[in-house]
């Protein structure tokens, strides 16, 4: 089929030849045009005048008297407006949000012509619209009275109050909103499509830039735009031509055609489009299914490679003839890093939204930094998890890298939580970006400061000696980028003034609406190589080749999720846009796009997730179900292998490498083995090679709570403080007593714990607050109990607490090992020693055989006993040994803390020792058996909290 701009061109070059440029064309897009231009050039086949090119918009631009004004001003005139009339003090922040709303209706009431204090008429009373309804029609009549009845009365209703309070301002709001825009010679576009619809229907002599106009390829015309080219036709100079060709758009069971008679009846072409030969073939219609949205890209890479291979993409102007079309536009990048590099030209007419770039992705970041600042101790404070973000930016690492890896070394290091400005500002880039700022007024030049410093980075980048070096287009990106949203700051604080006292949380948001609304242009010939665009790019133009990515229900056709304050059955007795006007106009598009098409391919995402149904657009179905002798439908689902395989068993063989990283652990190394990894050699090999052998850990992170190892960590450092006064001294209840009394000794205690082994500052205690002080008043009630626990085993010598021990051991004729550990307490109770453990949790006490201690297979193995037995093994003593543990969740209750072997307590371990190193040599032994890999645990509870859980997919 021939193009429809294409037919338009050969018609009126037919017809007026070298005098086409006397005409002026008018299209529903600027792309549109460019495309009629090219058609002209190659039917005329030599240089001629270009006819002026315009859209819609333009032309109403150009007869009114309005300039558009900036949305942000026009928020913020609203908001004067409002303020008077509604008799509120509501801050602009609180208004903003609905002030866009009440912008949005005023601009649907005046395109739509709609009488604005009829529709906005305070109804207190129904039998008020008695008085006189000449100017309503009787359906009008019937569906204002249809809401009135149901909404009111509304006492008892705060929605319906406040809703209608709103209401009965809205005439009067509109009419001073629309005076002070008059004032200044600003209109939106509304305002100003109305100015001149008025103008020409009260048939004014309108002073004209052309002497004819020919509108082509419009559509749904608002009542506006109708009053105007009325007006235009009235005066005999303008010409109408319409893209009604598919029998599916005239199909009248199709919501497209909704306005083909009107259009035709009112505005006839004067001159006979040239004919069209139709394709005998069907066109191919293939829908394709993907449960992903990159997915989609991958998949569009590989028709346009089957394209091109069938030569259905062909030079010199390879891939002018194909279209991929974007529903969603977070799906360009995607797009375009999937395209074959054989198509070496891509036009790209979306442009790039200034919201996607990274210098929107830190200004985000830097309004959460500011957003979450609080004041501590009369000075500024960020918190960790806002900061992050910031350090981590490329951007920022650009400029002063070494400065953000200092500062992120420091959070974690000293478990900073919350930053003061003075900590943050090492660099003097981070010192910039880490300033408060608390007036909405100094936010401006704040972030235009950064940016400013960012940009001098790039520009030096890409001229580190004066000369461009290098691929530098990813640079003149990002400076594209900078200007641009530099632009928009300035802007949007000249803006700003007038409304007085904002919050610096609404600066940041309007400054991130103004980004959504800007793009910056992709380089390249708009008419060469590959087309990519959205939907509404593709109105009049014609493509052989369609590729249709989320086609998707909900996202074409787009839900319908504009906010009004003018209610549905109000909005259909006014003939206001409604959510079938919606549905009409891109059922229009779609049917109009595709009616040239020789292969269309419609790609949608088939996931299931949140708000997305993974169901296709209704428009394939309507395809597959009433249009098929049309089409040659195919339809597939290209399914991924997620099946995870079986689950190897995971182990390690003790290569010569490995043998030779456990020589170590072996006497005369340079390493230990503690009572911690023997138990988990025990509770899993494979967990012992990664933490001993390889040295893995998990990677450190920021702790804003206080979490258990730390817990018990403070714990043990308070209680060896409290009794490092009494060492190898008799301990009596007073003495306990009066330690458990001294709250300030505590206290000072508490705090000094917390600065070694929370906040990482040893010398810098601090009073707590908040969070860190429940957690620190938890501490001092164990340690309280603990001492009154204490009383019932006076009196008792103290001997010595975190008794660090190191021993060779030897476990055979050609084995010796190095063992270390760390004792929690050693006391001196009737005649023995008690070797204490303090456990910050719950476990047993009681075990049955040494043998337990050691089978692995058991899921409550008292792993805890053994570290204690440990303990006596390497704790040379002539006394008797009996070892003990304070399980802290238990010492709040009676209870003997000693170990029992089969419910009797141990008051003497030697008689136990020789079994226990019998068994310990065992495993000491497998350790270092080169024959036994480092495999992995068969009991899957031992996985539950291991770091390396994910190495073993378990």
């Amino acid at each position: 089929m021939t193009p429809f701009l294409h037919r338009v061109a050969q018609t009126f070059y037919s017809r007026f030849g070298n005098e086409l440029y006397k005409q002026t064309f008018v299209f529903p897009n600027k792309r549109a045009g460019v495309f009629f231009q090219k058609y002209l050039a190659e039917i005329a086949g030599k240089p001629i005048f270009s006819p002026r090119i315009i859209t819609i918009q333009e032309l109403f631009e150009s007869l009114s008297v309005y300039r558009v004004a900036d949305k942000t001003e026009m928020l913020v005139m609203l908001y004067e407006q409002y303020v008077p009339i509604g008799k509120s003090g509501e801050l602009f922040d609180d208004f903003l949000y609905w002030g866009e709303i009440l912008l949005n209706d005023f601009n649907d009431v005046d395109k739509n012509l709609t009488d604005a204090g009829q529709l906005f008429r305070n109804i207190h009373n129904l039998k008020s619209m008695d008085d006189d309804l000449s100017y309503l029609t009787p359906e009008q009549v019937n569906a204002i009275r249809r809401f009135w009845t149901t909404f009111m009365p509304y006492e008892g209703n705060e929605t319906k109050r406040e809703f209608m309070e709103t209401w009965q301002i809205l005439f009067e709001l509109y009419t001073a909103f629309r005076e002070a825009l008059h004032t200044k010679g600003y209109a939106y576009e509304g305002m100003l499509f109305r100015e001149v619809a008025e103008r020409a229907r009260r048939k004014e002599n309108i002073e004209l830039p052309f002497s004819d106009i020919v509108f082509v390829g419009l559509n749904a015309l608002t009542p506006s735009e109708t009053e105007l080219m009325k007006y235009l036709k009235s005066r005999d100079i303008a010409d109408f031509y319409w893209d009604y060709d598919s029998p599916l758009v005239r199909d009248k069971k199709n919501r497209a055609s909704l306005w083909i008679q009107d259009n035709l009846m009112r505005f006839p072409s004067r001159l006979e489009l040239e004919s069209d030969t139709p394709d005998t073939e069907k066109a191919n219609v293939t829908l394709i299914g993907i449960p992903s949205g990159v997915g989609q890209a991958k998949i569009m890479n590989r028709l346009l490679t089957q394209l091109l291979d069938n030569k259905n993409i062909s030079a010199p102007n390879a891939g002018l003839n194909t279209a991929i079309v974007l529903p969603d536009e977070n799906l360009l990048l995607p797009v375009l890093y999937s395209i074959p590099q054989e198509i070496e030209k891509i036009n790209v007419t979306m442009g790039y939204s200034l919201q996607h770039s990274s210098v929107a992705s830190l200004i985000e970041s830097i309004a959460l930094l500011h957003h979450n600042a609080r004041e501590t101790d009369g000075e500024t404070t960020f918190y960790f998890r806002f900061v992050l973000p910031v350090l981590n930016h490329p951007l920022v690492g650009m400029v002063a890298k070494s400065g953000a890896d200092a500062l992120k070394t420091y959070i974690q290091q000293y478990n900073r939580v919350l930053l003061t400005v003075s900590e943050l500002g090492t660099h003097p880039f981070l010192k910039l970006i880490f300033s408060p700022v608390s007036d909405w007024t100094k936010s401006g030049e704040y972030l235009k400061s950064i940016l400013s410093e960012i940009y001098r980075h790039l520009t030096s980048e890409k001229h580190p000696d004066g000369e461009s070096v290098g691929d530098t287009r990813s640079i003149d990106l990002e400076r594209e980028f900078i200007v641009q949203y530099y632009k928009s700051i300035t802007r949007l604080q000249e803006t700003l003034l007038p409304a007085g006292n904002i919050s610096t949380d609404t600066f940041f948001r309007l400054l991130k609406r103004l980004a959504q609304n800007l793009s910056v242009s992709f380089s390249g010939e708009p008419l060469s190589g590959l087309q990519v665009m959205g939907v509404l790019e593709t109105r009049v133009i014609d493509f052989e080749n369609l590729i249709i990515l989320s086609m998707n229900e909900g996202v074409f056709p787009p839900k319908n999720s504009t906010n009004s304050f003018i209610p549905y059955t109000l909005r259909k007795a006014f003939e206001l846009p409604t959510y079938e006007h919606q549905d009409s106009t891109y059922a229009y598009h779609f049917y109009r796009m595709i009616s040239r098409a020789k292969r269309v391919f419609m790609l949608y995402d088939t996931r299931t997730e949140e708000m997305q149904t993974g169901e296709a657009s209704r428009y394939f179905y309507q395809l597959k179900y009433l249009y098929s002798p049309y089409f040659q439908i195919e339809e597939s689902v290209v399914s991924y292998d997620v099946s995870a395989p079986e689950v190897q068993t995971v182990s390690v063989q003790k290569t010569p490498d490995v043998m030779r990283k456990l020589q170590k652990f072996r006497a005369g190394g340079d390493a230990s083995l503690s009572a911690s990894l023997i138990n988990n050699y025990i509770n899993c090999p494979l967990q012992f090679y990664f933490s001993a052998v390889e040295g893995l850990s998990e990677e450190k992170e920021v702790q804003e709570s206080v979490e258990s190892d730390v817990f018990g960590t403070m714990y043990h450092a308070i209680m060896q403080q409290v009794y490092n006064r009494y060492r190898n001294k008799p301990v009596l209840p007073d003495t306990l007593n009066t330690i458990a009394g001294n709250d300030e000794y505590l206290t000072d205690l508490i705090e000094q714990s917390f600065a070694e082994h929370y906040f990482k500052q040893k010398d810098k205690p601090r009073t707590l607050s908040g969070y860190h002080f429940l957690i620190g008043e938890i501490l001092r009630d164990y340690v309280k109990q603990t001492l009154r626990f204490d009383t019932s085993f006076t009196p008792f010598e103290y001997v010595d607490s975190e008794h660090v021990f190191r021993s060779v051991h030897r476990v055979s004729g050609d084995l010796s090992v190095n063992i270390k550990g760390s004792i929690d307490r050693i006391d001196k109770v009737a005649g023995g020693l008690r070797i204490i453990d303090y456990k910050s949790g719950k476990g047993d006490l009681n075990f049955k055989s040494i043998e337990q201690l050691f089978d692995s297979t058991k899921a409550n193995r008292p792993y805890q006993i053994l570290q204690v037995f440990i303990y006596a093994l390497f704790y040379n003593s002539t006394l008797p040994v009996s070892p003990a543990i304070y399980y802290l969740r238990n010492i709040f209750r009676e209870h003997n803390p000693v170990v029992t072997f089969a419910g009797e307590p141990i008051t003497d371990i030697s008689g136990y020792l020789a079994e226990f190193t019998e068994k310990l040599n065992v495993s000491l032994q497998e350790i270092f058996d080169k024959n036994v890999p480092f495999s992995q645990t068969q009991n899957e509870k031992n996985c539950e909290w291991c770091a390396f859980k994910d190495i073993c997919r378990r």
